[in-house]
């Protein structure tokens, strides 16, 4: 069957088309907080190698004499959380890995790590999503050798880096780094979770009905809470966790969208006051706008960034931490408390609203639904 329709009238890019609409106008139940001193740091939760170190002398490892040592390539793509289950096209140029992925095709694994970077000191995640090469298109000749190949990928699992081989190369760029992983897979495959798991389900189809409630502008639809798990595998968790990281995507194009559109509104406001249309053809300069309409265009662009940077941090660290966890149960956990951040918020915008309507008509923070209780 056809997944439903979720989407409405402005989209942006997101993981799962069938998923949202953007309107243009612990141990115990998952994502209980043990305190309200602010958002989780999830950045300080996750685990990172050592720094790569230039001077360490390159290890070579026999695959013949060392059946059981597991090296995969590595591809470090920046502050991009992937999540397993997931499918990605990635355009290739850069030599080192035009390289890696003639390698990978020629030994038949067709498998390379993405571990995230940390934003501060640039150390890698300790664990990684593994890619698998699905398609490769050599597109050279179209793009005039400015992308080698156009590649289509799946995420199939998770591994440990345990230590990295060739430092020196990530410096130097002159091929890609590679290390020695463990597969990692949830310690807990025998535990039967599944009221925790119905209660996360729960949880998140409340939060669609209060989005819809309080109309807000980035939201899933109504119909997708019928399709929710927070089971095991491809079509549980791992996809709702999807969902989620897509919402957060859609919500930071959003703001992006605001921010465009108050430039546009500025300008167009300018353009006018001195006799000139934005749909005709005009060039403005920067340098060339008088100074209150300049600071003006500072101030939105600051204003923008304070806003946008824990939205930018929101579409990545919560979701690498969530494939860092090695049980289901803490990955319900740790989901759980996403759910309950999004809750909290909801219920702080029927608060402010009903401040600034007197407290008359309209939800109050009481009057936001909640997911039945498991006894």
């Amino acid at each position: 069957a056809a997944p439903p329709a979720a989407f409405g009238r402005r989209e942006a890019p997101r993981r799962d088309p069938a998923s949202f609409r953007l309107f243009a106008s612990g141990s115990g139940d998952p994502g209980e907080s043990a305190d309200d001193d602010g958002p989780r740091d999830y950045l300080a939760e996750l685990s990172w190698l050592p720094p790569l170190d230039p001077t360490k002398e390159i290890e070579e490892i026999d695959p013949e004499a060392s059946p059981q040592t597991m090296v995969l390539p590595l591809f470090p793509l920046g502050s991009t959380a992937y999540l397993p289950h997931s499918d990605h096209i990635l355009n290739i140029f850069e030599p080192r890995y035009r390289q890696m992925y003639s390698d990978i095709l020629f030994n038949g694994s067709r498998r390379f790590a993405v571990p995230v970077s940390n934003p501060e000191t640039g150390r890698l995640a300790t664990v990684a999503p593994v890619f698998y090469l699905e398609d490769l298109k050599e597109v050279s000749e179209q793009t005039d050798d400015a992308v080698k190949y156009v590649c289509s990928h799946k995420v199939i699992g998770r591994v440990r880096i345990n230590r990295t081989l060739n430092d020196k190369v990530w410096g130097d760029r002159t091929t890609y780094l590679k290390a020695v992983v463990e597969p990692l897979e949830d310690g807990d495959d025998d535990e039967d979770l599944s009221t925790r798991e119905r209660t996360l389900t729960d949880r998140f189809a409340s939060i669609i009905e209060n989005q819809t409630k309080l109309q807000e502008p980035v939201r899933f639809t109504e119909n997708l809470k019928a399709t929710l798990s927070a089971a095991r595998g491809e079509d549980g968790l791992w996809r709702m966790a999807g969902l989620w990281q897509s919402l957060t995507q859609n919500r930071l194009a959003a703001k992006e969208s605001e921010l465009s559109d108050e430039i546009q509104k500025l300008l167009r406001q300018y353009l006018e006051s001195q006799g000139q249309d934005m749909r005709s053809k005009v060039t403005v300069q920067f340098d060339s706008l008088p100074a209150e309409i300049r600071a003006e265009f500072t101030r939105l662009q600051q204003q923008y960034r304070e806003e946008s940077a824990a939205m930018v941090s929101a579409t990545i660290y919560p979701f690498v931490l969530l494939v860092q966890c090695d049980t289901h149960a803490e990955r319900l956990s740790v989901f759980g408390e996403m759910l309950e951040e999004e809750k909290k918020r909801l219920q702080a915008k029927v608060a402010l609203q009903s401040l600034f309507s007197g407290g008359m008509g309209g939800a109050d923070a009481k009057g936001l639904d909640e997911p039945p209780t498991e006894a």
